[in-house]
């Protein structure tokens, strides 16, 4: 029988292990550091790291040629895949004209930007015009819009495509939320929960619910 654990436990337990880990991975390129520190500074959301060392380490061994990222943001999680794999391409959209300029300019300094199509778009209107099919699908946009896109997203995927999703947790807002907090996102918590149900039950996925990060979900397109 598993001794009886609270939550302070778990997350004393879950941030001693992020920082173990921290100090086992290698130090972040330069450009990366730089980044990351501007993100930092000027409050603009970018993933973490160890769930950038899992895309890079995805895309290493996976290898996917074509990536469809949806909320690039300043290009932070564009540059873990793009170190994972060094023959990979990838249309990166973001709704935002300013993230995306930012976006640009890293492109530019680290020499990458002839390997990224910059879309300023919202994904669902970039879906309407699609055509191309994609190996690699990674969601970090708006949490509310996931439920959605999911459809978008499956019929954009290559069979055996791989679907990676940031943020399911939504700042722990998934396990239950204040009373303020229910006036403010309670409507668009259900929504993630609906997008969380659905793609686990969904028949055409294969589904991995991974507790790094904010919570990350790794689906594979099945057929």
């Amino acid at each position: 029988m598993k001794p009886d654990t609270n939550v302070g436990d778990v997350d004393d337990f879950y941030s001693q292990a992020v920082a173990y880990i921290a100090k086992l991975n290698p130090p972040l390129p330069e450009n990366l550091e730089a980044i990351r520190n501007f993100g930092i500074k000027n409050k603009v959301p970018i993933i973490d790291d160890e769930l950038g060392f899992f895309l890079k380490f995805v895309c290493s061994i996976f290898n996917p040629g074509r990536i469809l990222e949806i909320g690039c943001g300043i290009s932070y999680s564009t540059h873990w895949m793009l170190y994972g794999s060094s023959e990979s391409k990838i249309t990166a959209l973001d709704s935002n004209r300013y993230r995306l300029d930012q976006c640009r300019k890293y492109l530019q300094l680290s020499e990458n930007v002839h390997r990224v199509q910059l879309v300023h778009n919202w994904a669902k209107d970039f879906f309407e015009g699609n055509s191309q099919q994609f190996d690699l699908i990674f969601l970090d946009s708006t949490k509310k819009e996931y439920i959605d896109l999911l459809d978008d997203c499956y019929l954009a995927l290559v069979k055996n495509g791989l679907l990676i999703v940031d943020n399911i947790f939504y700042n722990r807002k998934i396990f239950g939320l204040t009373p303020d907090q229910k006036k403010k996102y309670g409507k668009s918590t259900q929504l993630l929960e609906t997008f969380n149900q659905k793609i686990a039950n969904h028949p055409n996925f294969s589904c991995t619910f991974l507790p790094m990060s904010d919570g990350v979900l790794v689906a594979k397109r099945t057929n």
